[in-house]
């Protein structure tokens, strides 16, 4: 009886664990590009401020980072 039970208790904890890894596999890549391009235009955006680039590249560069 307590072997079935752990069996039982086993294939759960499996799978758990291949749904959890399905979820990140395809769900953690979305959000690191997604942080990615947040700091890309975060970045773009301070350049621009600071003076490092003019309106025209700003405008350039910012409409190439919202395409992708």
């Amino acid at each position: 009886m307590f072997f079935g039970g752990f069996i039982f208790l086993l294939l759960w904890f499996v799978l758990f664990c291949a749904a959890a890894g399905l979820v990140a596999y395809f769900i953690v890549p979305a959000i690191v590009q997604k942080v990615r391009h947040d700091n890309a235009l975060v970045t773009l955006e301070q350049r621009f401020a600071r003076g490092e680039i003019d309106s025209d590249e700003f405008k350039k560069r910012r409409q190439e980072l919202l395409t992708r």
